[in-house]
């Protein structure tokens, strides 16, 4: 009897003292900031950008910007006919995203303040099949390409491709290796 007695104390010692469970100790989320919009904006383009923008925040490249922190700057403007979101994180990350509804090309461009910390590979998986759910665009992520890149000098992009809708997936690297940006794009 001495024994269960001394088991049920420690149980009971246990649980009053153990840690919360992790939902408990996450923070509320940080409050969703104005976008500014560019006055030559239509209405039927501000109202794309507003719908984009619900899907990219949503997205596993979204949280891979923000790393945590909240984003400091959003625009939504356009480029030639396709709706466009800038982004600017507090810890000094980038996000860029062009959606031509004409064409069904979307691409989605982060340019981390820090290599991510999660496999690069990894967040690229999770952002095809929340692009193209439930099964993805056919990525063959176990036959990369790499390739100099164009336009950064010393820059690599490795790049995975798809069968579905030319998607496209590139992780950059600079000449020590660093990752310096992910990009997932498709045209149907």
């Amino acid at each position: 009897m001495r024994t269960g007695g001394c088991f049920l104390i420690a149980a009971l010692l246990l649980t009053t003292c153990a840690t919360p469970p992790a939902a408990e100790q996450t923070a509320a989320p940080a409050p969703r900031i104005d976008c500014t919009t560019d006055p030559a904006l239509t209405p039927q383009d501000l109202e794309a950008g507003t719908l984009l923008r619900t899907t990219v925040e949503a997205g596993p490249l979204f949280g891979t910007a923000a790393a945590g922190t909240p984003a400091a700057s959003c625009r939504i403007g356009s480029d030639a006919g396709a709706v466009t979101l800038d982004y600017t994180f507090g810890n000094g990350a980038a996000m860029r995203v062009r959606r031509d509804a004409r064409i069904e090309y979307t691409s989605q461009e982060v340019r981390p303040a820090a290599p991510p910390t999660e496999n690069a590979v990894a967040i690229l998986t999770r952002t095809e099949r929340s692009s193209f759910a439930p099964d993805g665009c056919g990525m063959d992520w176990a036959k990369p390409e790499t390739a100099a890149a164009t336009d950064e000098p010393a820059s690599s992009d490795t790049i995975y491709r798809g069968d579905v809708c030319n998607c496209q997936a590139r992780i950059r690297t600079d000449a020590s290796g660093r990752i310096v940006s992910l990009v997932f794009r498709s045209a149907c």
